[in-house]
């Protein structure tokens, strides 16, 4: 939110929001519809609250100034303390509205805003005012098995073949954890981290590769066909740890399994030691992928600022499973400039590949899933590798 926002009133003693308060919010609604930027701006300085949805259509101001396609009124609504991500009744944000009107620079000014007020919020180490706020789309959401990546660890998990055909990991809410139509991404994934300078000069083998979440084993065989001289795989849930050592992973020649969260692994000192024992001169991995499940934006941030001390400096490549906020395109866009921005900080550049996956959207993929993970017809692979100072 802005430091132009005033508070949010309290209500009344029967639960309704004070007559004046509605009064001016119904006021920037309309002159959101009709009325002029400057119309606006003085309604926002009386205090009218640009974050107020309307009962009809789940509406603020900002979605219908992105229906008249004015950048000028966009922009005072969004200096004025607009949600960026606030969603309406079919969980569109106001970018949505700009895309399907062809309005690229009202998105940009709604995906630029996002971004920097999640990078404003990580800077402060706000995460707790960013989920009061409004920023909570790039996060774990709730302590389900989806959104809590502890109960997660303690939930059943089953394997079954989808009605595409596909074989599927669902939690015990049903939610799912990887499915197969990922695989055509998975592979791209691999080629595209396997063209390292180690590979290349050995015919394409004898790279030394960390996979972080096992999940259906998609990516590790797709590593391991390009003959990794190590192969690392971290894989907390004790479920799929069972399903790997009957499916004889253990006993893949390089392949070592490290039980536990990637946390326990990487951020402690002592067992950083022993992941790095594989890699060649202890010096970091060639490749790193991580894919994890039901953790948010912070959790993935946290790696990257661990990618230094895992991560072979000078042709080291990392990437990850970009998923977050993939049921909505300008909150996908917003996470992935968020993950460039803060990959950056740490020491490394990231080039984006545009993966189209319309087969993601067939309706038979998703039948007996909860929930959904994935809405969007492309993809944005990201491949990064260390900046040589």
């Amino acid at each position: 939110m802005s430091s132009n926002d005033t508070a949010a009133p309290a209500p009344t003693t029967d639960g309704e929001l004070p007559e004046e308060f509605l009064v001016l919010a119904n006021a920037l609604l309309a002159a959101a519809k009709v009325g002029s930027a400057s119309d606006v701006a003085a309604l926002l300085k009386q205090g009218a609250p640009a974050w107020y949805q309307d009962d009809s259509l789940g509406w603020s101001a900002l979605f219908y100034a992105a229906e008249r396609r004015e950048p000028a009124l966009i922009g005072a609504l969004l200096r004025g303390g607009a949600v960026w991500n606030a969603v309406d009744h079919w969980g569109r944000t106001a970018g949505e509205v700009c895309l399907s009107l062809g309005d690229q620079q009202g998105w940009e000014m709604i995906r630029n805003e996002g971004v920097r007020t999640e990078m404003l919020h990580h800077a402060l180490g706000a995460s707790q005012q960013a989920e009061t706020e409004g920023g909570i789309t790039l996060r774990a959401e709730d302590k389900t098995s989806a959104g809590d990546n502890l109960e997660f660890l303690r939930s059943e998990l089953t394997w079954d073949l989808g009605e595409d055909g596909r074989e599927r990991v669902l939690d015990a809410d049903g939610n799912g954890v990887m499915m197969g139509w990922e695989e055509p991404l998975m592979k791209e994934h691999v080629r595209l981290m396997t063209d390292h300078p180690s590979a290349v000069a050995k015919g394409g083998e004898g790279m030394a590769i960390l996979n972080v979440g096992y999940g259906l084993g998609i990516v590790d065989r797709l590593f391991q066909e390009t003959k990794p001289v190590q192969h690392t795989i971290i894989e907390a849930h004790p479920q799929v740890l069972k399903h790997m050592r009957e499916q004889g992973v253990d006993k893949i020649p390089g392949v070592t399994i490290l039980e536990g969260r990637w946390q326990d692994w990487v951020l402690d000192p002592e067992k950083l030691v022993t992941l790095l024992e594989g890699t060649p001169g202890g010096m970091g991995f060639d490749a790193i992928f991580v894919d994890t499940f039901a953790e948010g934006y912070e959790d993935l941030k946290a790696f990257f600022e661990a990618l230094p001390d895992v991560l072979e400096a000078e042709n080291g490549i990392f990437s990850f499973w970009n998923g977050l906020g993939a049921t909505n395109p300008t909150i996908y866009a917003v996470s992935s400039s968020l993950a460039e921005l803060h990959l950056d900080d740490v020491g490394l550049d990231t080039v984006w590949h545009d993966v189209a996956i319309p087969q993601s959207l067939a309706e038979e993929v998703w039948r007996g899933v909860r929930r959904r993970y994935w809405e969007l017809p492309g993809y944005r692979l990201p491949i990064s590798k260390m900046r040589l100072i």
